[in-house]
């Protein structure tokens, strides 16, 4: 079984999440992970296409969604599964709904794989506003908001081990 993951990362997470997914198919799938920045692979000759990225500032990548549309007849034609990294969760409908191309039907899912706000990898003006996105979440005062306290965001480790247990099930008898 060969298995694609095409991804766009800026500041990790989605590199990240794609190395846990990359490390549990490894196990019965010949994995290759590629950034859509660096090389635009043909999902044709695998067996399952696996495509994601991370939001950033309610978009994703540009080059992943134009990868999405080239390929959206032989994504629709195969086992493939997407997924986002995003922050905020509670919006992930909406990205789903406003970022992944309609042309393209994942048969796996879109899966939401969480997000993280990690400054330190940050670069230019992201560091910054990366930093008063954490520095927003540590101090807010649960007296004055709805009364729960949010933790910062992190990846969803089970959420990415369950859909390497769907692709799993896909294999060829």
């Amino acid at each position: 079984m060969k298995t694609l993951i095409v991804y766009a990362s800026k500041n990790g997470a989605s590199a990240e999440a794609c190395e846990m997914l990359r490390e549990r198919l490894s196990s019965f799938s010949e994995v290759d992970v590629c950034d859509v920045h660096s090389s635009l692979p043909s999902p044709d000759g695998y067996d399952v296409l696996v495509v994601g990225g991370s939001i950033r500032m309610n978009k994703l990548s540009r080059a992943l969604k134009k990868y999405i549309s080239a390929n959206a007849k032989t994504i629709s034609s195969m086992p493939s599964a997407a997924f986002i990294c995003c922050g905020l969760t509670d919006d992930f409908d909406d990205y789903v709904t406003t970022e992944i191309p309609r042309s393209a039907k994942f048969s796996l899912g879109v899966h939401c794989f969480g997000g993280q706000l990690k400054p330190e990898r940050a670069k230019g003006l992201d560091k910054p506003i990366i930093f008063m996105m954490r520095q927003s979440i540590l101090t807010q005062d649960p007296d004055k908001s709805d009364g729960e306290r949010r933790e910062l965001p992190e990846l969803f480790p089970d959420t990415i081990y369950a859909l390497a247990e769907k692709i799993k099930q896909t294999r060829r008898v």
